[in-house]
C-alpha cells in the first residue's frame, strides 16, 4: 500500500509552520505595543497643547506667534496694480481681473458679493442673458420663467437687490 501524500511521520512541516505562527506573533505583538506607544504620546502631547501650551521645549522650540497685520478700517483692498476700472483692463496682461457669478435664488450668493464687492472687476448674473448680437437681453425670474428686459412698455427691473431701478 503508497503511504499518503501528506503524511509527515518526522513533522518537518508542522514545525514550519509553527515557526511562522511565532515569527507572525511576536511581530503583530510589537505592532500593537508601537501604536499603543504611540498613541498615549499623542494625548500627553494634546494635553500639554491644551494646557496653555507650557510645555519643556527650550523657546527656540516651540512655534512663535504671527501678528496680524490687518488694514485699516475704510482702506480699499486692492487686487490690482492699476487704478483702473475692470472694464479697461487689457486682458492677458500684467493685471488680474477678478470675476464672479451672481444668482438670485441662493442667499449665500448675494452675502458673498456684498462681502467682496470690492474686490469684484467684472460680475456675471446668471440670470442675465444676450440672445442676440444686437443686444436683445432676456432675464429669468426665480421661478426660472424667461422675460424681456426692453420690451414695449420700457425697461423691466431685473433685480432690485442688486441693481434697484
Amino acid at each position: 500500500m503508497a503511504t499518503p501524500v501528506f503524511y509527515d511521520p518526522n513533522q518537518a512541516r508542522w514545525k514550519r509552520v509553527r515557526r511562522l505562527f511565532d515569527v507572525l506573533g511576536v511581530s503583530v505583538s510589537l505592532l500593537i505595543v508601537f501604536f499603543g506607544l504611540h498613541r498615549a504620546a499623542q494625548r500627553i502631547s494634546s494635553q500639554a497643547c491644551s494646557s496653555g501650551g507650557k510645555t519643556s521645549l527650550p523657546p527656540a522650540h516651540r512655534a512663535r506667534k504671527r501678528e496680524r497685520k490687518e488694514a485699516p478700517e475704510g482702506a480699499p483692498r486692492a487686487h490690482r496694480k492699476s487704478k483702473l476700472p475692470g472694464s479697461q483692463v487689457r486682458l492677458n496682461q500684467d493685471e488680474g481681473i477678478r470675476a464672479a457669478f451672481y444668482v438670485t435664488w441662493d442667499a449665500a450668493s448675494y452675502s458673498s458679493l456684498r462681502a467682496y464687492a470690492s474686490q469684484i472687476d467684472l460680475l456675471f448674473p446668471e440670470w442675465l442673458h444676450v440672445l442676440t448680437p444686437d443686444g436683445h437681453l432676456q432675464a429669468t425670474t426665480t421661478e426660472n420663467k424667461p422675460f424681456d428686459v426692453f420690451g414695449g412698455n420700457g425697461f423691466r427691473p431685473v433685480d432690485d437687490k442688486v441693481m434697484p431701478s
